[in-house]
């Protein structure tokens, strides 16, 4: 997995972009990776492009990988959307979706537009041009 985060105090904005095969121990690091960021504030709103991604992760690590979300501080306090055109990658993106504590927080879109919209940043497609 390939991955890259950009973070934009200036519009409490976080976005990430994943490529390759997602394992369960890639997306954790890149998640503790993005906590442990100095920039990193839960209060921004973010957004994971995951177009191109394909999962190797199973239902049962993902199940693990919501709760360490829910047990953890740094997450649950923004809206975060991810971007998906992967049939499998979107399946476990509504799974997640549906695990974690309030899944009013997570969105699963296919348009960059639809993604802005919903975490209420336009400036998101400012920044993605």
């Amino acid at each position: 997995m390939e991955y890259s985060i950009n973070i934009y105090p200036e519009e409490s904005l976080i976005i990430e972009s994943v490529s390759g095969v997602i394992t369960i121990e890639d997306f954790v690091h890149k998640t503790q990776e993005l906590f442990a960021n100095p920039l990193y504030n839960p209060k921004y709103c973010g957004l994971v492009d995951m177009r191109g991604a394909t999962s190797q992760l199973s239902k049962v690590e993902l199940y693990g990988f919501a709760n360490f979300l829910n047990q953890s501080e740094q997450f649950g306090k923004a809206r975060w959307a991810a971007l998906a055109d992967d049939p499998i990658v979107v399946a476990f993106g509504q799974v997640l979706q549906h695990r974690i504590i309030d899944e009013n927080l997570i969105g699963i879109f296919s348009k960059l537009e639809s993604a802005a919209e919903f975490i209420q940043k336009p400036a998101l497609l400012k920044i993605c041009e």
